[in-house]
């Protein structure tokens, strides 16, 4: 299954996979750059946390595509990236795919219910496809908004935190 080909649109959003090679030199390279203030950054892995312009962040996403599918959110109203998924893609033994993600929203975006929107949608995807089992994704345990939308979308939590972060599932 390509999630190279993955996009899917909600109420307020519009969310598109990334080809390698795509736009990554050109606007959205700054829009990504723009969209990573300190505040988003402080719960990303450090990795990301050295992006600070637009020729880091192409260099950043050119990384990213190479080991993930990378999800444009764009607001449709403004035609603004809102925020951004990452999956990682594993086929498991029934011949289906265990996703793992990670997602921002724009911190001019947050607390405006798109990170629900967001999870909702890809939810639904997965559901739709027929080709996903589980879908897993892990926030710092003093990210308490970040983990209420994981639960608020069906997630269950795998167990006790490991190392500050929790971790939790949806299975499909």
């Amino acid at each position: 299954m390509m999630l190279s080909h993955l996009q899917f649109s909600t109420p307020r959003l519009d969310v598109a996979a990334l080809s390698s090679g795509s736009e990554t030199s050109g606007n959205l390279a700054k829009e990504f750059a723009a969209l990573l203030t300190p505040a988003v950054k402080q719960h990303l892995p450090p990795d990301i946390q050295s992006v600070n312009d637009a020729q880091s962040a192409a260099v950043w996403l050119q990384q990213a595509l190479t080991e993930s599918t990378f999800l444009a959110v764009t607001e449709r109203d403004s035609q603004s990236l809102a925020g951004f998924i990452l999956l990682y893609a594993e086929t498991n033994t029934d011949g289906l795919l265990d996703l793992r993600l990670g997602y921002v929203v724009s911190e001019e975006q947050q607390g405006k219910g798109l990170a629900s929107e967001m999870l909702q949608g890809l939810v639904s995807w997965c559901q739709q496809s027929g080709k996903v089992a589980t879908l897993s994704g892990g926030a710092e345990e003093n990210n308490l908004a970040s983990i209420r939308v994981l639960e608020k979308n069906g997630f269950v939590r795998d167990g006790e935190a490991l190392k500050g972060t929790v971790f939790l599932t949806r299975t499909f």
